[in-house]
């Protein structure tokens, strides 16, 4: 089934049309879909993204199914983003271990934003637009927008902290107590690693994490989680200060676990529906991480 389309006003550039087309994807991404042969105008195929398109043309662009049988399949074996909830606002989706949530300069063929995208017109003839990011290694409850609109709603309820974000982790060894709040400041570096503000330091942007003990396994801990900021790797680095490194954090704690995985999931989103209700999707923990909680060391 076929992408969205549009028809083009006046002279402009194949990239320029496709990033009016996509608005949110990067133009790493628009190039793909040109390379993959998904791109057509007027029922032909377009190859070159410089290639100058006339008022009166029809762009189309195909689905990932429907491009080039030797390029733009998703060579991946992580599994498909589940939907948890859709309707004609929002879509909301179990994002898998492992995948982007969107591109970065690298141009990667495969994130969740892709395959959101193309799932969102062929089950409604809507486009997914970008609310938020999940680190690659997380897995969870990821939310995407049908419009704009309601993509930069959700984005204020995010900016002004209105979104609750539980998270569950499976910690090294166990917290010194039952509960807490870690108020780290964090800072990005110039070679895009972040860390932990020295206590005393103005650099950096406030990041505020609450957590809960929530069970006690023989080596290990489950930790519940509530983040009040949304800083990158933010988890990872206030559960190392806390002395109980995410497990499976190969950047910030003792390297991989024996699930393969970093052991943190965004398992609920509670917000103001585009419609006025509050709001509240869950995705259960994985079973990786329940069962790295069991496991005994040695």
């Amino acid at each position: 089934m076929a992408d969205p389309n549009i028809k083009v006003k006046k002279e402009a550039t194949l990239i320029e049309i496709l990033s009016i087309l996509h608005p949110d994807a990067k133009k790493n991404s628009l190039r793909r879909m040109i390379d993959h042969g998904r791109v057509r105008a007027d029922g032909e195929k377009v190859t070159r993204a410089n290639s100058k398109i006339s008022p009166g043309v029809t762009i189309t662009v195909l689905s990932k199914s429907d491009g080039d049988e030797t390029v733009g399949k998703y060579k991946s074996t992580i599994p498909a983003p589940e939907v948890l909830y859709s309707d004609k606002s929002i879509i909301v989706v179990n994002k898998p271990a492992g995948l982007l949530s969107v591109a970065t300069d690298r141009g990667e063929a495969d994130t969740v934003f892709d395959r959101v995208f193309a799932w969102a017109w062929e089950n409604g003839k809507t486009r997914a637009h970008l609310v938020h990011r999940l680190d690659r290694e997380t897995s969870g409850c990821f939310i995407l927008a049908r419009s704009t609109e309601i993509r930069d709603n959700l984005q204020d309820q995010f900016k002004d902290r209105s979104i609750e974000r539980i998270y569950h982790a499976v910690v090294h060894s166990k917290p010194p107590t039952e509960s807490g709040i870690e108020t780290g400041r964090i800072q990005e570096m110039r070679d895009k690693r972040m860390r932990l503000v020295p206590e005393g330091k103005r650099a950096g942007k406030s990041a505020i994490t609450n957590w809960w003990l929530e069970k006690k396994g023989p080596e290990h801990s489950l930790i519940r989680i509530k983040i009040d900021t949304g800083r990158r790797a933010q988890i990872r680095l206030h559960m190392k200060n806390l002395g109980c490194p995410v497990i499976g954090d190969t950047r910030h704690g003792f390297g991989k676990a024996s699930v393969n995985r970093l052991c943190l999931h965004a398992s609920s989103l509670t917000f103001d529906h585009p419609n006025g209700e509050r709001m509240k999707v869950e995705s259960p923990i994985p079973r990786q991480l329940i069962s790295e909680l069991k496991r005994r060391l040695g």
